[in-house]
């Protein structure tokens, strides 16, 4: 019986997982700001998955960065008005992104800022630690 108790009496995993979540989105917008980088946290979400494949569908970017389509929508359009991505139409419903040489002179920033996103991770975890967690985050994303 204890144990139903602090369970109820703790807070919830969803709410320290979303908690940690807003946390990391607050350092990677300092990150940014600080690189010099005039992109939003959504922005950078999606450039790094272009980077990772050019050509994608916004579909296949809203499923790689967990986001729905409508907002991974938004966010290259405003890309494109900042000319950071060039879209190409394959149907009426249906965009590939494209990087353009302004977001490809960009990468090494935004690399750099994913590349200090990490090593801060790892200054709080042992290797061990963020290993489990990326599994069980994995293993979340999977169900």
């Amino acid at each position: 019986m204890k144990n139903e108790k602090a369970h109820i009496d703790s807070p919830a995993l969803g709410c320290k997982i979303g908690r940690a979540y807003q946390i990391l989105l607050s350092h990677l917008a300092s990150a940014l700001k600080k690189a010099g980088l005039n992109i939003t946290t959504s922005e950078y979400l999606v450039l790094r998955a272009v980077y990772s494949k050019e050509g994608m569908q916004q579909c296949e970017i809203a499923d790689m960065v967990g986001k729905d389509k409508a907002a991974i929508c938004r966010c290259v359009a405003g890309l494109v008005k900042k000319e950071l991505l060039a879209v190409e139409a394959i149907s009426h419903k249906c965009l590939r992104v494209y990087l353009t040489e302004k977001s490809r002179k960009m990468e090494a920033g935004i690399m750099e800022v994913a590349t200090l996103r990490h090593k801060a991770l790892e200054d709080i975890t042992t290797p061990g630690e963020l290993q489990i967690f990326t599994h069980i985050l994995d293993n979340i994303i999977a169900t």
